[in-house]
């Protein structure tokens, strides 16, 4: 095995939404290539995500499928001993639109710093640990329009003036009796318009 010092983490460009075949391809590429001792990781750093209608499904205690969304859309990051066949092997990955920091024309890409590095992981843990602490990020935004859907104000339409993703709630703008009243609903009766 090469010596640690020349594992450097590189970010990779990806056609978007295709991040996955990509890392599944270099893997394939690293096995079959027997590459495995000037690689080490490939990675695509993710946070959970849930769509409105798995939240309403959490919200009512029903089973919910959480989806990994990617943090960094159209980038994936690869661990490895940058050596010319390694370069050559990546770029040519099929959904590989290029190395970040390589200018293409023969020059070599640059590597991530280990601070950039660093950030992106504690990013990814923060996110996760939103999640476990029952804090989701909604697709509900302020200034986003909102039906209710279910009781005393079914069928009302409205803004969103604050959201609260840690209560699960936000607090929407609806006219009652001819006065527009700040009303906190919870995110499993709202619909977005």
């Amino acid at each position: 095995m090469e010596n640690n010092t020349f594992f450097k983490w590189y970010m990779v460009s990806t056609i978007s939404g295709k991040e996955e075949k990509v890392i599944e391809s270099l893997r394939n590429v690293v096995s079959s290539e027997m590459l495995e001792d000037i690689c080490q990781e490939i990675k695509m750093f993710v946070r959970p995500h849930l769509t409105l209608k798995e939240l309403q499904k959490r919200a009512l205690g029903q089973e919910f499928k959480v989806k990994k969304e990617n943090l960094y859309k159209g980038y994936i990051f690869i661990k490895i001993h940058m050596t010319d066949k390694a370069w050559f092997l990546i770029r040519n990955t099929q959904y590989v639109t290029g190395l970040v920091g390589s200018s293409g024309k023969g020059a070599k890409p640059t590597p991530l710093s280990q601070k950039q590095i660093d950030k992106m992981f504690k990013k990814e843990l923060e996110e996760w640990k939103k999640y476990d602490m029952g804090i989701i990020d909604s697709p509900f935004k302020p200034g986003s329009i909102v039906e209710i859907i279910e009781g005393p104000f079914k069928g009302e339409e409205g803004p969103i003036i604050e959201v609260d993703d840690k209560e699960q709630t936000a607090l929407v703008s609806l006219e009652i009796f001819g006065k527009k009243t700040p009303t906190k609903v919870s995110h499993n009766i709202l619909k977005l318009k």
